[in-house]
């Protein structure tokens, strides 16, 4: 099958007025070949993988992701959504009606969540790819959000945002301390500016770090856009999970909550694979963790 390479235009650039910010990214869309180019150094390498897309979906939206290709199905994985109803902040400002209504607390950006480490530094419009369920199904003026995160690792976050008498749902894994993620809003919801923001909490769930599994693999970037993943441990490993993510290395910013996934099956000794991973890109691509199954 031919390669196709689809652009990601990411529209958060023009609206929300952050130059530099938001650039091209090349994504690997499902039309990529994903059968394996295998370098054996001699002897015969046949490793089987699939690709999947993690997917943190609320419970009312649970989306069928497509995968990368070999005809696997995606991984999605439902996480806790966090409750916008129920803020632990403190509001920044008031709104009031008449004399005869209670104040309604609002909040603004950018919106420090209390007890997390997480900013919601804007909220605005999104013309584009809607990546977040690996469909890159074309979308008009939906939310998103950019997010820094000024705490420790995090293996999922979730934000819900009040606003009116809606909520909006942003979700995603592997979020590295320190960074900077554009979140779409999950279920693909308009944006609005004509009504308030009532408040915003998050879900978070640590971890002490991301593992690379360095001293039983190697994974590095090719210059056909996929990874080669070597087996160094001298023996055959029966798993191996390779967690990669959206990325522009000169911002430290990631673009979606979604996390990718290939997963590689009996995976010889002394043996390299080049793998044809979809949605991954040399220069705008992270591998994030390489998880391997003994």
């Amino acid at each position: 099958m031919k390669k196709k390479t689809t652009i990601i235009i990411i529209g958060l650039i023009v609206i929300f007025m952050l130059a530099g910010l938001i650039a091209p990214l090349m994504s690997k869309g499902q039309d990529k070949n994903d059968a394996p180019n295998n370098t054996d150094n001699g002897t015969s390498d046949k490793t089987d993988y699939n690709v999947d897309i993690i997917v943190h979906d609320s419970d009312d939206n649970k989306g069928t992701a497509p995968s990368g290709g070999g005809g696997s199905n995606p991984e999605n994985t439902a996480s806790p959504s966090a409750d916008p109803t129920n803020s632990d902040s403190q509001p920044e400002s008031h709104d009031q009606n008449n004399d005869n209504t209670a104040k309604i607390p609002t909040i603004a950006f950018p919106y420090a969540i209390e007890g997390t480490g997480i900013v919601v530094e804007q909220i605005g419009s999104y013309d584009g790819y809607f990546i977040e369920d690996g469909s890159d199904r074309e979308v008009s003026g939906i939310a998103a959000i950019i997010l820094k995160n000024n705490g420790g690792d995090l293996r999922f976050v979730g934000i819900g945002i009040s606003q009116g008498e809606r909520s909006l749902a942003f979700s995603g894994s592997m979020i590295p301390a320190g960074s900077t993620v554009v979140f779409q809003e999950q279920n693909g919801a308009a944006y609005s500016s004509s009504d308030p923001y009532y408040s915003a909490t998050a879900t978070t769930e640590l971890t002490d770090s991301f593992g690379m599994s360095e001293d039983l693999v190697t994974v590095k970037g090719n210059a056909k856009d996929g990874l080669t993943v070597t087996n160094i441990s001298g023996k055959t490993l029966p798993v191996v999970k390779i967690y990669y993510k959206n990325y522009l290395p000169e911002e430290n910013a990631y673009v979606g909550g979604i996390t990718y996934c290939i997963t590689l099956n009996d995976v010889e000794p002394e043996t390299s694979t080049d793998v044809s991973a979809g949605h991954y890109d040399s220069k705008y691509g992270k591998v994030m963790e390489v998880v391997v199954e003994q």
